[in-house]
């Protein structure tokens, strides 16, 4: 548990983390929302998402027929349960930008609150919030158009802060809440509940070590098979463990265990390193004052460095939910084992790295590297504004890429060329077509750079 006794309130660091968080969702959003009426979202993964969510806030199965699977087959993302009342009020997709600024915006509150109870004092947990604030792993996660992964931030950053209160019941609700939003999180719940066991409350943490392997079991061995059409766990791995280095699962395991330098070898392949530096560099490596602490962000930072799918070791994507709050948490810890002086300095020093990070590596305009801005609407947005209007709800529409969302919410509608010509359909089939869907389509929404297939 932290220190007893009063922290002393600053109304003006209060302030400052309101002006910090304003001024993210402000431009995140702006950004977001732009990008979207500016036909700069696609099909992968934003349309997948958004034709999900209505179909479930319609009463249907969530067949998403823009990727030609079971929307819960591929990630568990039970979470987007919670957004289908968006859905019976608003008819767009721009609900799902709102929403994800929102969320990784406002995760800087518990952010702030974390620090506060560790730092006994409200100047440096405001300094923690625009750290995360500035971090360009988030930047990247709100710029990947839509995922549900945003919302593990707070969740992690609550669980936390809930362990610093000794709220246990509320600490196990946060593990279970955080589990809901995929089935990847079980390897940061893991973590989280052995450093709990160990260093605050035995039975709590054991509880929530032992509750994140049970869930992972569920998701593993049934509900994915299941959900995915495959059937069976051997045959799920077969089809989706590609992205396990040595073969897969049996693979990796017996490599791990006989010959454990080719797993630390792979870890620090091509690519990584760069990942490591861009992951702890905005931190300041920080996070390595505690380590401890570390225990808890382990396992999926070394999932992504592992990966054989490169995204998952990019900043530019979405993958650094689960790892950008427990290092920061993790700094934290660092940081209050030191005088109040140094505790000052290293912040000011985070808030620097954090700043030159986000310059470096980051989204945002003027960076070295920034992300596509849709400053003004493509020469043929009329048109397509046009077009859209003249299909209605309940037809069959085959889109481009960067249309398909704008016309996603009905129960059929195909990323062009779909179904002429399958791609990225099913988990990856590719060069056939399906007859018997092609003579549904009543629409196509597509532009000249298809003409070939006419």
């Amino acid at each position: 548990m932290t220190t007893a006794g009063p922290i002393p309130a600053s109304r003006a660091a209060r302030i400052v983390l309101g002006l910090g968080v304003f001024l993210y969702i402000a431009f995140y959003l702006t950004w977001g929302i732009r990008d979207y009426n500016n036909f700069g979202t696609y099909g992968f993964d934003f349309g997948i998402h958004d034709q999900a969510i209505w179909l479930l806030s319609r009463g249907h199965s969530p067949f998403v027929t823009i990727s030609g699977s079971n929307y819960f087959g591929d990630h568990l993302h039970w979470i987007v349960f919670a957004l289908v009342p968006l859905y019976w009020i608003f008819s767009s997709g721009q609900v799902l930008l709102v929403v994800q600024v929102l969320a990784l915006g406002l995760a800087a509150v518990p952010a702030f609150l974390v620090a506060r109870l560790k730092l006994r004092n409200e100047w440096l947990a405001c300094g923690i919030a625009w750290i995360y604030i500035l971090n360009p792993y988030i930047g990247w996660a709100n710029s990947d158009q839509f995922h549900p992964d945003v919302f593990e931030v707070a969740l992690v950053f609550l669980a936390f802060l809930f362990v610093l209160c000794g709220r246990w019941r509320l600490f196990i609700v946060m593990i279970v809440l955080m589990m809901f939003v995929k089935e990847d999180v079980p390897l940061l719940a893991l973590g989280i509940g052995v450093w709990v066991a160990v260093l605050y409350n035995r039975r709590a943490g054991t509880a929530a070590a032992l509750l994140s392997l049970l869930w992972a079991f569920i998701n593993f061995r049934f509900l994915l098979p299941m959900l995915s059409g495959t059937g069976s766990l051997a045959e799920y791995v077969k089809m989706h463990g590609n992205r396990i280095p040595f073969g897969g699962v049996k693979g990796f395991a017996s490599t791990f265990f006989t010959k454990p330098w080719k797993v630390v070898s792979a870890a620090f392949g091509p690519g990584r390193p760069t990942y490591y530096l861009q992951v702890f560099g905005p931190l300041g490596f920080l996070p390595l004052l505690s380590p401890s602490t570390l225990v808890a962000v382990i396992l999926p930072l070394a999932a992504n460095g592992l990966s054989t799918f490169a995204y998952q070791h990019m900043l530019k994507y979405h993958y650094g939910t689960l790892v950008v709050p427990a290092l920061l948490v993790a700094a934290v810890f660092g940081i209050a084992n030191l005088p109040l002086r140094v505790r000052k300095i290293l912040v000011g020093l985070m808030l620097v790295t954090s700043a030159v990070g986000l310059w470096l590596w980051g989204p945002v305009p003027h960076s070295r590297d920034p992300g596509i801005w849709e400053n003004a609407p493509p020469a043929y947005a009329r048109a397509v504004h046009d077009a859209i209007e003249m299909i209605p709800a309940e037809a069959v529409v085959s889109a481009d890429y960067h249309l398909v969302t704008h016309v996603d919410h009905r129960v059929e509608v195909y990323e062009f060329p779909n179904p002429w010509y399958l791609l990225n359909w099913a988990g990856g089939v590719t060069g056939r077509s399906l007859p018997d869907r092609v003579a549904r389509v009543q629409y196509l929404l597509v532009s000249r750079q298809w003409d070939w297939m006419f």
